[in-house]
């Protein structure tokens, strides 16, 4: 899990969301409103956005978004249950949201990482098993 994230108010525009995404090196930014998170904005919704409306940046407003986390995952859940909900919803991240606020996002990166580091564990470990019986 990634404890940093950028949120954006609700009332805002898209092209402050897409200053913050380049500008950060994400791909998504929570969406804040009344002071809880009320959706995720991606790189590929604000893509299709730009498409459909073929207005500026500036022009499209974030509360045309369609409200909700389509999809999130508790901070007790294991990586395997994020990544069949990452696999499911067809998203590359899930908020991590414990009861009306969210600690952190997760991010296929984060599972990616996660398991090299179990695999390297893991070989390192049998390595030394060799070791062990030499």
């Amino acid at each position: 899990m990634t404890g940093n994230f950028e949120t954006i108010p609700r009332d805002q525009t898209l092209d402050l969301a897409v200053e913050l995404m380049l500008s950060n090196k994400v791909d998504h930014i929570l969406v804040i409103e009344d002071g809880t998170p009320a959706a995720m904005l991606t790189r590929r919704k604000a893509l299709i956005a730009c498409y459909k409306t073929d207005a500026s940046l500036s022009d499209i407003p974030i509360s045309g978004f369609s409200r909700g986390l389509e999809t999130k995952v508790g901070p007790n859940e294991t990586a395997l249950i994020a990544v069949g909900k990452l696999r499911r919803a067809k998203v590359n991240c899930l908020p991590v949201v414990n009861g009306m606020s969210i600690e952190g996002v997760v991010t296929k990166d984060d599972i990616i990482e996660n398991l090299s580091n179990i695999t390297s564990d893991m070989i390192e470990e049998d390595e030394r098993k060799d070791e062990w019986t030499a």
